[in-house]
């Protein structure tokens, strides 16, 4: 060993060794947890599908008929997302739209927005966020009821003034001691309300009964 220390060719040999095994390590690791995470949000949006989107209107395959989309703007993405489409007989009857709430307080909140062809809320499920615990993270349905307060609202109910939380004079409660995180979320579910009528406009044919 001290021979190799030695040498003056063998030491610096020997860390670019130890340097490549350190930074081969740290990628695997973390493509492991990238596609781990990956598919907890996959198994997560699944689920969240049958909430979303009612049996009863439903007789088509939604994973199947799902397609890509990629709306950095008006949804947020950061990356091609599926835009679900629950159909009856041929015909669209509700989606499940994808949209990301960049400006959470911990980071990207990740949400999916069940919508009826008529523009009403089905149900709202958040899908994946970083939010601080016990604070921010009471946006999830099994944390408390807040969501609760979006199914049956539409762009025009309330008025579109007033999609926001009531801190901001508008119609939906926050949590006490985290507005940033209910604000955004509001924002979020709203952009996808405007989605949907830019969707619908673009794509009549698609709802009609």
């Amino acid at each position: 060993m001290k021979a190799i220390l030695n040498n003056k060719w063998m030491l610096p040999v020997i860390l670019a060794l130890m340097t490549l095994l350190t930074s081969a390590l740290l990628m695997f690791s973390h493509e492991m947890t990238v596609d781990k995470i990956a598919a907890i949000k996959s198994e997560n949006k699944l689920a969240s599908l049958k909430k979303l989107l009612p049996a009863n209107l439903i007789d088509n395959d939604l994973i199947a008929d799902a397609i890509d989309i990629e709306e950095p703007v008006l949804l947020g993405h950061r990356h091609s997302e599926k835009l679900y489409l629950g159909k009856k007989n041929g015909q669209i009857t509700v989606m499940g739209i994808p949209v990301t709430a960049q400006n959470g307080y911990s980071g990207d909140i990740d949400l999916l927005v069940g919508v009826l062809s008529n523009g009403q809320i089905t149900a709202v499920e958040i899908i994946n966020h970083k939010e601080t615990p016990g604070l921010g993270d009471l946006i999830e349905s099994r944390k408390s009821d807040w969501l609760l307060q979006f199914p049956n609202k539409s762009l025009n109910e309330p008025t579109t003034n007033q999609w926001l939380v009531k801190k901001d004079r508008g119609h939906f409660d926050q949590i006490t001691a985290a507005t940033i995180t209910p604000r955004a979320v509001v924002g979020a579910i709203k952009k996808a309300l405007l989605y949907h009528q830019t969707w619908l406009s673009a794509n009549a044919e698609a709802f009609k009964p």
